[in-house]
């Protein structure tokens, strides 16, 4: 049986194409969201459970590095955002403070290096089409789950390696 289909609802790309990738309306039903990124930041709006449209002015999370060099997801409740990148995993608050982070082994798999920053190796050819792993969040948002590339610093996890807020 055909089904039809009809417009529902238009919104506003928060950043223009030419700048940012294509938006995703990531929750559950009910709890959407409106999210675009780009190199510097990722931006995400609350769309209305019944219009699908923009219900606040959105939430801005500075990105650590720009957005080829890993993936993203953004808390339901947008009061989070975790960056999966080359060398770590890192969750922002919309201030740009940096809630936490969990270095791992370089996703550019001929690179035994374990980088502390973005910064050693963002000029490296060697680096520019790294592999790259995941993070998501829970439909409560209170647990995130993350693909990285080990090794973890040996040991127990230190505050080099993680700074929880």
């Amino acid at each position: 049986m055909p089904a039809r289909a009809r417009l529902h609802a238009t919104v506003a790309a928060l950043i223009p194409s030419a700048q940012g990738d294509i938006p995703v309306l990531p929750g559950p039903p009910g709890r959407r969201m409106f999210v675009q990124r780009d190199d510097d930041a990722i931006v995400a709006q609350t769309l209305d459970a019944t219009t699908l449209t923009p219900s606040d002015a959105g939430v801005r999370f500075p990105a650590p590095w720009p957005r080829r060099r890993g993936t993203w997801a953004v808390a339901p409740d947008a009061g989070l955002a975790v960056f999966a990148g080359v060398h770590a995993v890192r969750a922002v608050e919309p201030s740009g403070a940096t809630r936490w982070e969990v270095r791992h082994g370089c996703w550019y798999g001929a690179c035994p290096e374990m980088h502390r920053s973005y910064d050693e190796y963002a000029d490296n050819e060697d680096h520019r089409y790294p592999e790259g792993g995941s993070a998501g969040f829970s439909v409560d948002g209170k647990l995130v789950w993350a693909h990285i590339r080990g090794p973890l610093p040996e040991g127990e996890l230190s505050p080099d390696t993680t700074s929880p807020s």
